[in-house]
């Protein structure tokens, strides 16, 4: 497994491919657990200051203790409730589903920073969807490799249209991502294979027709 590292932090590839994507004065991360993200923000300078919130005691003190001697903040809470509008300049929440991610963020929106990255661990359809629905614009999306294929997303909060979604049919888009399909992403051919094939085994059926046609849609792009 590649590692990014740092003194005695080392990063799983997912999480390296999020840390890449941020630098801010003042960054909060949800659901830390070990805080070897914002560890790692920490010490390469990308951030000053950390805010980590944690919904459980086990993780919370965990993520005190590696904190300790940084320039840090733990706090014990449900997703934004413990943040203060404008308290923070960017935000991480990675290893959730992407509709549990989306609801974390939809239950607070006054209190989401300007930066946003975002790591889910399948589709990232309603992340694209909270981002298009909440003025957030699309300016980075990857897909990782690891345990799975990890989708990894970065958004800025912005007006007008989303300059990403330009030329690329919005159904697919969301779907499978406008920068993904631009880019030809090979690990994101490889899914949209993988899914015709279960999909092919299927009885026919009007909803299996559909979704059909939205993999035939984005494979043309790699053509």
């Amino acid at each position: 497994m590649s590692l990014g590292k740092l003194g005695s932090v080392r990063l799983e590839t997912r999480l390296q491919t999020v840390a890449d994507l941020i630098n801010a004065p003042i960054h909060l991360d949800i659901g830390s657990d070990h805080a070897h993200l914002p560890l790692y923000l920490l010490q390469s300078g990308r951030i000053q200051k950390a805010f980590v919130i944690e919904k459980n005691l086990s993780p919370f003190k965990r993520s005190q203790k590696a904190l300790e001697s940084y320039c840090a903040e733990v706090r014990l809470g449900d997703g934004l409730e413990p943040v203060q509008k404008g308290e923070v300049d960017s935000l991480s929440l990675c290893g959730l589903g992407a509709l549990r991610i989306a609801k974390i963020l939809a239950k607070h929106p006054e209190r989401v920073p300007p930066k946003v990255v975002l790591q889910s661990n399948d589709t990232a359809e309603p992340l694209r969807v909270w981002a298009s629905e909440s003025g957030f614009h699309l300016k980075h999306e990857d897909i990782v490799q690891g345990f799975w294929r990890y989708n990894v997303l970065a958004f800025v909060k912005a007006e007008g249209n989303d300059a990403a979604y330009h030329g690329v049919p919005k159904t697919a888009a969301l779907r499978y991502g406008p920068l993904l399909l631009k880019a030809q992403h090979p690990l994101l051919l490889a899914e949209l294979q993988h899914q015709r094939h279960c999909l092919s085994k299927l009885p026919a059926h009007p909803q299996i027709e559909q979704k059909l046609e939205l993999i035939d849609m984005a494979r043309a792009y790699f053509t």
